[in-house]
């Protein structure tokens, strides 16, 4: 989650409050990549990132690389007001070096590492 007061630095140098809007999950790639981090765990409220999530044809993602991703993307599948901030974020932080994203839920996120749950989006599709 959020929180915290937007601030910017102005005349004279003193800080004060600004309109902002934080993205948690791209602000998580994009300091991922400034630590030099290999792997992002992304956590949700759901298990894994779905293909038709809410439909009678939902289906889960276990691994998928980065060009199937985008493709997806392109075909209306991640919503901005859903899924579509993590799939972004996990594009940045691949297209920036990382070599793997995991998205799952917080009750899953110990078997996500461990390659027994979630989403798993690399750079190279084993």
């Amino acid at each position: 989650g959020g929180g915290g007061v937007p601030v910017a630095e102005g005349p004279g140098g003193e800080l004060r409050g600004v309109e902002a809007v934080v993205d948690k999950d791209l602000a998580t790639a994009v300091l991922a990549q400034e630590l030099g981090a290999e792997a992002v765990l992304i956590l949700t409220d759901v298990d894994r990132v779905y293909l038709d999530f809410g439909t009678p044809h939902q289906r889960g993602l276990d691994e998928v690389g980065p060009a199937e991703l985008r493709e997806h993307r392109a075909r209306g599948h991640f919503p901005p007001g859903s899924m579509g901030p993590k799939i972004d974020a996990a594009l940045e932080f691949l297209e920036g070096g990382g070599r793997e994203v995991v998205i799952t839920s917080p009750e899953l996120a110990v078997e996500a590492m461990q390659g027994r749950a979630g989403t798993r989006i690399v750079r190279k599709i084993r």
